[in-house]
């Protein structure tokens, strides 16, 4: 590594600063004033910077909070990959918000639609100024304001069987936050095609639902089935608490396969009913 007194590492090593964490322990972190002085000096990624800094074990101090939860290790795994998110409304909007918050790398966006007035209640990107705009433009705007570390790849599309793959092309993982089952069924075919895993996610009223499809598991068509008439969400509402709660056990349930820890819903439905306060498994 070159530690030359012109060299990236040196710059970092320079802006490193010794804090105390609040659980009272010592850590070296650089603050994102420096990162990005650095970034400058030395024509590179603010990312760049944070991938050096914490290869060295300096925290960037927008991630000290992750600290305890997540090792310094992980954090650059997070760093280094790229995650898909198919949706940016109701549940969509606070995944990625989440995601970026945590530290993915690279977050790729899909979704063709515009924001409106029904919106309002319950998605987290939709506000009065972002009515009549592209949801999937919004959320890439959103992502550089919360952490100009993460990269983005916007597609202000739907998405369907003719672009699925090269949209999703090396994505390590990626987020069902749709609304319509035969988007879905397009969704699921190509992350099995692509061996990719699949949180899926889907919200009706005060319920929800959550699941890790890992691309060797059984193909669970009954999931993915779509009756007649109009869908479980249109019938029964989506209030904002829905999509807040079951995005958030979708993100988790991203961390937990990208950093391959923890109990995974694998093969395993998690139903939440929130009114009653309720969760339950169903194993297939």
């Amino acid at each position: 590594m070159d530690r030359s007194p012109g060299s990236l590492e040196n710059s970092i090593d320079v802006s490193a600063k010794t804090i105390t964490d609040p659980a009272g322990k010592n850590a070296s972190v650089i603050f994102e004033t420096d990162a990005l002085r650095i970034s400058g000096i030395h024509q590179c990624t603010l990312k760049d910077v944070y991938a050096a800094a914490m290869g060295k074990n300096i925290w960037p101090m927008r991630y000290i909070r992750n600290r305890g939860s997540i090792r310094i290790n992980e954090q650059i795994k997070l760093a280094r990959s790229r995650v898909a998110v198919i949706g940016a409304g109701g549940l969509g909007g606070y995944v990625i918000e989440l995601l970026a918050r945590t530290g993915i790398g690279r977050i790729t966006v899909v979704d063709g639609g515009c924001f409106d007035e029904s919106n309002l209640n319950r998605q987290l990107l939709a506000d009065t100024a972002a009515i009549g705009k592209n949801k999937a433009s919004v959320a890439a705007e959103r992502i550089g304001r919360i952490n100009p570390a993460v990269a983005v790849d916007l597609h202000a599309v739907y998405l369907d069987g003719g672009n699925a793959e090269g949209l999703l092309d090396g994505c390590d993982l990626v987020v069902d936050a749709l609304d319509n089952m035969e988007t879905r069924r397009v969704l699921k075919k190509t992350c099995r095609t692509l061996k990719t895993p699949l949180v899926h996610g889907a919200i009706s009223g005060f319920e929800g639902r959550v699941m890790g499809i890992f691309p060797d598991d059984p193909d669970i068509k009954a999931l993915f089935e779509n009756g007649e008439g109009p869908t479980a969400e249109a019938l029964m509402g989506t209030p904002a608490v829905a999509p807040a709660a079951i995005a958030s056990l979708q993100v988790m349930e991203a961390l937990k396969i990208l950093l391959q820890r923890g109990r995974h819903f694998r093969k395993t439905m998690l139903y939440a009913d929130l009114e009653s306060g309720t969760f339950q498994d169903f194993t297939f």
